[in-house]
């Protein structure tokens, strides 16, 4: 009866092991996903290029894929804060109406179809104000991928790829990364950890972008 319980627990365990390292690859993809979905609407609604789509590398490790994320994600902002600092200067008070959600969507409306006309399209298309501003007031600096936290973290240096493998050879990576041996509770606990730094920050990171999904759907209905 003992051998059964213990049986059961392990392949528990086993599963729960499984559950966690697909989730945490599910994550890091995740964070490409948004990102490119981003760069999708910047590209358009700017009317430029200002990066290239962005993949994870199932060769690379956890924290290098989230490096190199983090480092585009840096460049949104960056062009972002440029082009919201470029309509405050040029026109204060229309910047005011876009930045702040208090202005009816009536008005806003009127705003970013003026503000158009003003610089005539020199900032992108009429939209392209709308969502630079938006997202340069987000907070895009505070979901990106918290490298430190991960360094912090022996497993981050877990290949992304190995993370679809079976439950014994993940137990055997994470033993592998950390120089001594794991029990499946202790692997488990050790992506658990390492979900638990990345999983936070990417949900808040899907709620801007669908934030500023809405917002563009909302306005192009109403131009």
């Amino acid at each position: 009866m003992l051998s059964w319980i213990l049986g059961k627990n392990d392949k528990e365990k086993k599963e729960e092991l499984i559950r966690s390292t697909q989730s945490l690859h599910h994550y890091v993809h995740k964070y490409f996903s948004i990102t490119n979905r981003l760069l999708e609407i910047l590209n358009t609604h700017m009317e430029r290029n200002i990066c290239p789509a962005v993949s994870a590398n199932e060769n690379e490790s956890i924290e290098q894929n989230c490096a190199r994320m983090r480092e585009v994600m840096c460049q949104i902002v960056d062009v972002c804060e440029r082009e919201e600092k470029h309509c405050k200067s040029i026109a204060p008070d229309l910047y005011e109406k876009i930045a702040f959600s208090m202005v009816s969507l009536k008005d806003k409306v009127t705003v970013i179809k003026e503000l158009h006309e003003n610089t005539m399209g020199i900032m992108g298309n009429v939209l392209c104000p709308l969502v630079t501003i938006q997202l340069a007031r987000s907070d895009l600096k505070k979901v990106m991928p918290p490298i430190e936290e991960l360094k912090s973290q022996s497993d981050s240096s877990f290949v992304l790829g190995d993370l679809v493998q079976s439950s014994k050879n993940i137990t055997k990576l994470l033993c592998k990364a950390e120089n001594q041996e794991k029990t499946l509770d202790e692997a488990v606990q050790l992506v658990q950890d390492l979900l638990s730094i990345l999983k936070p920050p990417c949900d808040s990171y899907s709620d801007v972008l669908s934030e500023v999904q809405a917002n563009v759907n909302i306005i192009s209905e109403n131009i």
